[in-house]
C-alpha cells in the first residue's frame, strides 16, 4: 500500500513538474514569435519609408535575414533608384555594374560609370571629354565642370562582357578620380587594338553626392 502511495506520488509530481516545463516552453515560443512578428512589422515599416525616389518599389525577401532593397523599375538603378540610366548623355552607355570583377574595386559615392567600346566605331578617335554629351542638367563637359563636377578617362581592354567592370587594366580604379586623361581617345594603339578595347569614362555629378 505505501508502495503504491509512493508511486502515485512520484507520477504526480513529475506530471507537475513536465506541465510547468511545458508552460514555461510555450511561453518562449510565443515570446520569440512575437519579436519575429515585430521584426517583420518593423521591415515594412521600413518600406513604407522608402518610396525609391519614386521609381520603384521596397521589397524584403522572405528570410528575415535578408536585405532590404529596391526593385527599380525602367531606365532606373542604384541602391534607392536614384541613378537614371540616361545620366551618362547621347553617346556614352552607361555601367550597372559598379564594382571591378578583376580588382574589386567601385565606383566611389557620387560618381557613375559610362563608357564606349569596340561596337562604337564611329567614337573611336573622339577625345574622352567630347563623349560627354547630352548630359541631363549639365549638357557637356563645360558645363559639369563648371558645377562643380568631374570626370576620369581609362582605356582598357574589353572582357567576357561588355563595360568597364569587366575589362583589363583596372579601368575603374584609375578613371574614378579628378581630372584624369581628358583628352584620350579609344584607339590609343599603346593597350590594344580597338576591336578589343574599352574606354572607361567616370563622372563626378554633383547632384548625386549620395552612395548608390
Amino acid at each position: 500500500m505505501a508502495r503504491t502511495v509512493m508511486f502515485f506520488l512520484v507520477v504526480g509530481l513529475f506530471a507537475a513538474a513536465w506541465t510547468e516545463v511545458d508552460s514555461m516552453g510555450n511561453g518562449n515560443m510565443k515570446k520569440a514569435g512575437r519579436l519575429l512578428d515585430d521584426l517583420d512589422a518593423n521591415r515594412r515599416l521600413q518600406c513604407r519609408r522608402n518610396r525609391c525616389n519614386d521609381h520603384g518599389r521596397c521589397v524584403f525577401p522572405k528570410a528575415r535575414a535578408g536585405v532590404i532593397r529596391c526593385a527599380c523599375e525602367g531606365r532606373y538603378s542604384g541602391n534607392n533608384c536614384e541613378i537614371d540610366d540616361s545620366v551618362c548623355g547621347n553617346i556614352l552607355h552607361f555601367s550597372p555594374q559598379r564594382t571591378d570583377v578583376n580588382t574589386g574595386a567601385s565606383v566611389p559615392a557620387g560618381w557613375i560609370m559610362c563608357y564606349i567600346d569596340e561596337n562604337d566605331v564611329a567614337q573611336h578617335s573622339t577625345p574622352c571629354r567630347d563623349l560627354l554629351a547630352g548630359l541631363p542638367i549639365y549638357g557637356d563637359y563645360t558645363g559639369l565642370l563648371g558645377a562643380g563636377g568631374n570626370f576620369g578617362c581609362w582605356h582598357g581592354q574589353s572582357g567576357s562582357q561588355s563595360g568597364p567592370a569587366y575589362a583589363g587594366n583596372s579601368v575603374i580604379l584609375n578613371a574614378c578620380s579628378n581630372a584624369v586623361q581628358h583628352t584620350a581617345v579609344l584607339a590609343i594603339g599603346s593597350w590594344g587594338p580597338p576591336a578589343t578595347s574599352t574606354l572607361g569614362v567616370c563622372i563626378k555629378l554633383p547632384h548625386l553626392q549620395v552612395e548608390v
